[in-house]
């Protein structure tokens, strides 16, 4: 059966290789509290307090770093591990994340620039740290921009360039999701002033990783298979002309007779080799490019598609 081409609709932050989620987690002062009353009293000698590794690598990363999951009783931290995953699941189509590191930067801490292309398509940091009564400087999470990747051919002879044109320096306020593209460079502004671990800039962070698709409702992955893979190939091969690389991520809605009524676009950050993203008219024509369907069933269904283009 022949059926009508779906509604194509963008996500909010869809297409962006930088998303702030403000205030992400309830219970973020649960957190903070642990951490606090763990490290409150300097003189304690509980066993507790000797998890950190004092992680240095001369011109690159100075930190205070420990497996979050070893650091926060269980049920707290799993909580928290839950909401992470649903976040990953609904918004970018990520079904897993790394073990996440717990992160202290006291005074002389930092990230210098690098990229972390292997570890997963999202890396995220959660703050923990009280940034509005902070007493350092610094901290900083600095990702550049996507006019970086660019910077020659847009270079004007009337204009100079600070470090704000080229890189976002986001700040971390307590509770903050901080997700971004890590193909990008990025790394954290240096602390200072931070004397004590109490002060320090304290960030839960990971990658977000194994982008496979996912189902809901009354079809099985037996009965979508062979159309997901014509649907996968074809957006594939459509985008195999080109340079623009990245993980796109869609969530088709499935009706009974199963047609997909639309395609929900819950990530499409793809830069071309220059860094100019794929036009949405483009990837809306693609698409809706080809015969989509799937076998009929009595409900609705979704099906969430992970696409990573590599180059």
């Amino acid at each position: 059966m022949k059926h009508r081409s779906p509604r194509i609709l963008f996500a909010a932050k869809s297409e962006s290789p930088l998303r702030i989620e403000k205030n992400f987690y309830p219970k973020t002062k649960s957190l903070r509290a642990h951490f606090e009353k763990t490290f409150q009293d300097p003189l304690s000698a509980k066993s507790e307090r000797f998890c950190w590794d004092y992680w240095t690598v001369p011109g690159q990363y100075r930190l205070l770093r420990t497996p979050a999951e070893s650091f926060f009783p269980k049920p707290l931290f799993d909580a928290f591990l839950s909401h992470l995953l649903a976040f990953g699941r609904e918004h970018l189509g990520c079904q897993m994340i790394s073990h996440p590191w717990l992160s202290a930067y006291v005074d002389g801490c930092e990230q210098n620039l690098h990229s972390d292309v292997p570890h997963g398509p999202f890396s995220f940091v959660y703050s923990l740290t009280p940034w509005t009564a902070r007493r350092f400087t610094g901290g900083e999470t600095l990702v550049s921009k996507p006019r970086i990747l660019r910077y020659f051919s847009e270079l004007r002879h009337d204009r100079s360039d600070e470090e704000s044109d080229l890189f976002h320096a986001v700040p971390q306020p307590l509770g903050q999701l901080t997700v971004f593209d890590p193909r990008y460079p990025h790394g954290v502004r240096r602390v200072e002033g931070a004397s004590s671990i109490l002060e320090s800039r304290l960030v839960i962070h990971g990658w977000f990783t194994d982008p496979r698709p996912m189902l809901e409702g009354a079809l099985t992955f037996k009965k979508v298979m062979a159309p997901m893979d014509r649907i996968a190939h074809g957006i594939l091969d459509a985008l195999g002309a080109t340079t623009h690389s990245g993980l796109l991520s869609l969530r088709l809605e499935i009706t009974e007779s199963g047609a997909v009524s639309a395609i929900r676009v819950l990530t499409a950050h793809l830069p071309d080799s220059s860094g100019i993203p794929l036009p949405r008219n483009a990837l809306s024509s693609i698409l809706r490019a080809g015969e989509i369907g799937f076998p009929a069933a009595r409900g609705k269904s979704f099906l969430t598609l992970p696409l990573l283009i590599q180059r």
